[in-house]
């Protein structure tokens, strides 16, 4: 358990750069209730579905061997952003993730500024859903 507890006080130390990765609007979601951690504020906890990261009893009850479970990342998410920041966060001990964070945030801008959502999916008449065709 040792190795997790280190890996959390980690993960806490980055927990608003990860934040700023992990979806947008995800502080919407992410308030504190109904089994969700608050947005501002990093926790751990065994086997509480109310944190940040859940360790799962068994996972304690087996001295850390097992997994944990990141509950922050919202569906919307670039999972190659969050994949990298978590491996960077995990298993680097000098940081590499400014390249990565100034790139994510460059496309962020870029999709707000240029809405995707202008774009839809139809169904034209006597077409099948396989086929769909995107409109702008």
């Amino acid at each position: 358990m040792k190795y997790i507890e280190d890996l959390m006080e980690k993960f806490g130390k980055k927990h608003e750069l990860h934040m700023s990765l992990f979806g947008e609007d995800n502080d919407k979601s992410l308030t504190g209730h109904h089994e969700f951690s608050s947005w501002k504020k990093f926790s751990y906890c065994v086997g509480n579905r109310g944190c940040s990261f859940r360790i799962p009893t068994q996972t304690k009850h087996d001295n850390g061997a097992g997994y944990i479970e990141d509950r922050r990342p919202a569906s919307n998410i670039d999972p190659y952003a969050v994949t990298g920041i978590i491996l960077d966060t995990a298993c680097i001990s000098e940081s590499l993730a400014d390249p990565l964070v100034a790139n994510y945030t460059k496309w962020v801008k870029f999709i707000l500024e240029n809405p995707v959502e202008k774009m839809r999916r139809t169904k034209p008449k006597n077409e099948s859903y396989f086929n769909l065709h995107w409109t702008v």
